[in-house]
């Protein structure tokens, strides 16, 4: 009798785990620690997916085969988002993308591209700005190292790949690049994942330059196969919600989301000091500003600081009055905190006071510094 109970329970729960195995940036753990009791007996008794006829011919602009191969890789991905668990995943990813979904949607509009491709950042980063794949891949459009080349910055105080906006801009250039050099959109998707080299090697050994054709012909590596597909589910769910019984988050042009204001300082700036004098939390201006790397523009350059919408104005006030600060825009020097320092012991060390220091860097009492941290003196 126990021996038949755990045969059952582990049939109830292997397709929840056969899942999971497919989320290329989810731990099992991770996903279990997210789940109530409740709702993971809900997933023990929902064995199946709801029953639903898959009678898609496009999926935001890109056009589905009307063949058995490419209706099931698809499927395959709408049953396992339709289950509660990958419902509420779902949902959680697309939250992530509040802050950029609309602009993504904006530049694919403008650029007439297809809107599908406004989902390609939940394959690749589940819509996480700072997000770092094993491969070293980062930010929401996962660049490597050696792909950003005359599209985006990197150096020892900024990596555009982090920033949202920026990436996103990069992101689409090449793939309008991919699409001109193999005219077909699930090609040019495929080709962002295995690389543009990898997708016209394996095309020249091709009888046919379709991406459909060459993944059921096993000619291209598994993630790049269900690359695509899973994009097109994901795309099919979001703007099919009540076909499929989905209640996904939406970004409507109302919010004003994507509206920022921006002002060029020629000189560094230290964020938290900026925060400071326009009395706003950190948070905010390192969230708009992902990627800067030092808590700092960098110096001697200019650089375009993204701003809360309406905050322009009182960020130059802010900026001149740390500027005539700072010994007529001379900066201050730079202090890395080494483990067991104290505001004290940098204090005495440099000849300056407590409260100085916290005035510039933006503390305030209690506050813990951590080993890495970078302090301005004066």
């Amino acid at each position: 009798m126990v021996k038949n109970c755990r045969i059952k329970l582990i049939f109830a729960i292997l397709p929840f785990f056969v899942f999971l195995k497919t989320q290329n940036s989810v731990k099992a753990g991770d996903f279990l620690e997210k789940i109530t009791p409740e709702e993971f007996l809900e997933i023990l008794k929902t064995q199946e997916p709801e029953e639903f006829l898959f009678d898609e011919k496009q999926a935001g602009g890109i056009q589905i085969p009307d063949s058995p191969y490419a209706k099931k890789q698809i499927k395959k991905y709408i049953e396992q988002y339709t289950r509660p668990f990958g419902k509420r995943q779902l949902s959680e990813i697309l939250d992530n993308g509040e802050l950029y979904r609309l602009y993504v949607r904006q530049e694919l509009k403008k650029k007439n591209l297809p809107a599908a491709l406004e989902y390609l950042p939940v394959v690749e980063s589940e819509y996480k700005p700072l997000a770092v794949s094993k491969s070293g891949a980062r930010g929401l459009w996962q660049f490597m190292d050696n792909s950003i080349a005359g599209l985006l910055k990197k150096n020892e105080y900024i990596d555009e790949r982090y920033d949202p906006w920026l990436s996103t801009d990069a992101a689409l250039k090449k793939l309008e690049e991919n699409y001109r050099q193999f005219k077909d959109w699930p090609l040019a998707i495929a080709a962002y994942n295995c690389g543009a080299g990898a997708m016209k090697k394996i095309l020249s050994k091709s009888e046919k330059k379709d991406f459909w054709y060459i993944s059921e012909k096993g000619l291209l590596r598994d993630q790049s196969v269900q690359y695509v597909p899973k994009l097109l589910a994901i795309c099919i769910l979001a703007t099919n919600e009540k076909k499929y019984g989905m209640s996904l988050p939406e970004i409507t042009a109302s919010k004003r989301y994507a509206e920022f204001d921006f002002l060029t300082t020629e000189k560094q700036i230290n964020l938290d000091r900026l925060s400071s004098e326009l009395k706003m939390e950190p948070s905010i201006l390192k969230k708009l500003n992902p990627a800067l790397l030092q808590n700092c523009t960098p110096p001697d350059q200019k650089y375009q600081l993204r701003l809360p919408a309406g905050m322009k104005e009182s960020a130059k006030i802010a900026l001149n009055e740390i500027f005539a600060e700072n010994n007529e825009n001379n900066y201050p020097t730079r202090h890395i905190v080494k483990k067991g320092e104290t505001l004290w012991s940098i204090s005495k060390k440099y000849g300056t006071s407590v409260l100085t220091l916290q005035k510039i860097n933006g503390l305030k009492d209690g506050d813990i510094l951590s080993e890495g941290k970078i302090l301005y003196i004066r």
